[in-house]
């Protein structure tokens, strides 16, 4: 009579076991954000947009390779590009992207190349505003979207982004 008392005891705690595990949470992923490692960033400039005559001007798309690293640790998530190309003189030297929640962004102002018809260059100011999407594949997908605020360029200018692991 015991060894069948026994028997049921350990049949209902493996039920309540059961049935516990059953209505447990399951663990969510870590939804820290991160973008780390050597990527290819490629400017679509051949598909670029906008009301700046500089968006009308041809450009071959160009690629260039970055190593970048994040910072979570003041609580808010920072990506740095490191080890890229070296800027021209009318750019930050030190890229840095915040993490909004859903995507990387970046906002600066700098001068703008505007190159003229008969081929000189005037730089005009602008205020530019780059976001990327971390993609399923591990790729990123974005904008670099600028606004030339005078000058022979005055007018916007929005050019697609990828960025892949290398």
């Amino acid at each position: 009579m015991l060894e069948k008392h026994s028997r049921g005891l350990i049949a209902v705690a493996a039920i309540l076991m059961g049935g516990s595990l059953v209505v447990a949470p399951i663990a969510q992923a870590d939804e820290t954000p991160y973008w780390g490692g050597r990527y290819k960033v490629t400017f679509h400039t051949d598909q670029k947009s906008g009301t700046s005559i500089a968006a009308t001007q041809s450009e071959t798309p160009y690629t260039a390779g970055y190593m970048f690293t994040t910072d979570c640790t003041s609580g808010e998530c920072v990506a740095s590009a490191l080890n890229g190309p070296t800027p021209k003189d009318n750019v930050s030297p030190s890229t840095k992207f915040d993490w909004t929640g859903s995507r990387w962004s970046r906002s600066s102002s700098w001068n703008w190349d505007c190159q003229l018809p008969d081929g000189t260059i005037t730089f005009d100011p602008a205020n530019s505003v780059t976001n990327y999407v971390p993609q399923s594949d591990g790729s990123l997908a974005g904008t670099f979207q600028t606004t030339i605020s005078s000058g022979a360029c005055q007018g916007t200018v929005s050019i697609p982004l990828t960025a892949v692991p290398a």
